[in-house]
């Protein structure tokens, strides 16, 4: 009776997932994805100290994809970082802070 109340349950979430599988993904912080690929990265080689080869080398892929991931997103922000500073600076280029003077 317990093992069907639980597969109901699952079978529950995983079509309402599929039912919301339009709404717009949340995107993780560069800082999320750093801390996701070191998490891999102990459980990598905590399932390979332990014996568990093929544990660990999946593991190990995914912390390689998670890392690159991670390299993508930090390169995106300081991307970012950096035309939001030129838009925002008082370079002459700028023209957010421009005055013009009265002659």
């Amino acid at each position: 009776m317990k093992t069907r109340w639980i597969a109901g349950l699952m079978a529950l979430v995983v079509s309402s997932g599929l039912l919301f599988a339009g709404a717009p993904a949340a995107h993780a912080s560069s800082k999320g994805r750093k801390n996701t690929a070191l998490a891999l990265g102990a459980a990598s080689i905590f399932s390979l100290v332990r014996g568990k080869t093929t544990q660990g080398l999946i593991l190990g892929a995914g912390t390689a994809y998670a890392y690159k991931r991670y390299q993508d997103a930090h390169k995106d922000e300081q991307r970012r970082a950096r035309v939001y500073a030129t838009r925002t600076s008082r370079s002459p280029y700028s023209t957010r802070y421009r005055t013009y003077r009265a002659r």
